[in-house]
């Protein structure tokens, strides 16, 4: 198990909280709103080498309404608190505010409040409150069922490509830089299954695919089967594989594509298991697979390859860890 595993599970047992702290944000039936909180640090989560000031507010702010999304929820508001360096002014302050609004104003909410203290290294800590309309329901992601769909929105893998693409100052890879820098919520895709179903699972896949697939396994203590051939595969991703392949001959194109489709990372997309599909789904989601009752076997996320029927489990080990041996996102 992770630090990072470790410390939320022990954060849970003294709180006694564990329905509540059963997804990436918190469900208050009673008000049908829906809080979450998330922080980023310069050099660990992010770099101003790339970052615009309004592209790292944008983000900030992205990375908590795609926890709401994975909720079902709308935003309402942001509250912001900044730890700031002294060499850091006004007009930095100001340009990291407009990328703030501008994901406000974009995803229908606005900003509330927040702190500001004065900190060795640039800190942004972000607190998005959303709501369930009345008429929709949450999704959980211990919902999940033996028979359900496993869909997902968007491509997955581009959000590293366009990290890597930004480290190593590559001139391609545009599609990817942009969804490493400037990602978007699915919250519309959210509300569409909050709106048909009582029943769903759902979460979003920031820290990747495999770990969404993984999370949702288990929270329902159930088998996820994922088949290969159907996942999403941008064009950026398979060129990808092949510029790192050029510097490191060992690594196989195809499994280097598809390690970065499921644990690249930061893609704030959307991973859900459904009872049923129709067009209006379909036109926000693709199938990827199906939930299994799979006798004897422990609740787990499974790759089917397309020239074999046996099953890879994922491993969370693949996954960014944020106590673990990688030094940062960036």
């Amino acid at each position: 198990m992770s630090k990072e595993l470790a410390i939320i599970d022990l954060i849970t047992a003294l709180s006694g909280q564990t329905e509540a702290m059963a997804d990436d944000a918190y469900w208050d039936e009673a008000t049908r709103s829906v809080y979450t909180t998330d922080m980023l640090v310069e050099n660990r989560h992010f770099s101003l080498n790339y970052f615009t000031p309004q592209d790292l507010g944008w983000k900030a702010a992205a990375a908590n309404i795609s926890d709401l999304a994975g909720m079902g929820a709308q935003l309402k508001c942001l509250l912001i608190s900044l730890g700031l360096p002294e060499a850091l002014g006004l007009d930095f302050v100001a340009a990291l505010y407009q990328g703030f609004q501008e994901a406000c104003q974009t995803f229908d909410g606005f900003i509330a409040g927040g702190d500001t203290v004065s900190s060795p290294v640039l800190t942004i800590n972000v607190t998005a409150i959303g709501e369930c309309p009345q008429g929709t329901h949450p999704g959980r992601r211990y919902q999940a069922q033996a028979g359900d769909w496993i869909i997902a929105s968007g491509f997955h893998g581009l959000s590293k490509v366009g990290l890597d693409a930004l480290r190593h100052q590559w001139p391609a890879f545009q599609t990817s830089k942009a969804a490493h820098l400037k990602p978007i919520p699915r919250i519309s895709a959210g509300q569409v299954l909050a709106r048909k179903f009582k029943r769903y699972a759902l979460m979003d896949s920031s820290d990747g695919l495999a770990d969404a697939l993984i999370k949702i396994a288990h929270s329902s203590k159930q088998n996820l089967v994922v088949e290969q051939r159907k996942l999403a595969m941008h064009p950026e991703i398979m060129a990808y594989a092949q510029q790192l392949i050029t510097t490191q001959p060992t690594a196989a194109l195809e499994q280097t594509a598809l390690d970065t489709v499921l644990y690249g990372g930061e893609d704030f997309e959307l991973v859900a298991t459904v009872p049923e599909l129709d067009a209006d789904i379909l036109a926000h989601f693709h199938v990827i697979g199906r939930v299994q009752a799979l006798e004897g076997t422990p609740p787990a996320a499974y790759l089917q390859s397309p020239h074999t029927e046996t099953l890879q489990p994922l491993s969370l080990q693949k996954t960014y860890q944020h106590f673990g041996s990688a030094t940062s996102h960036e």
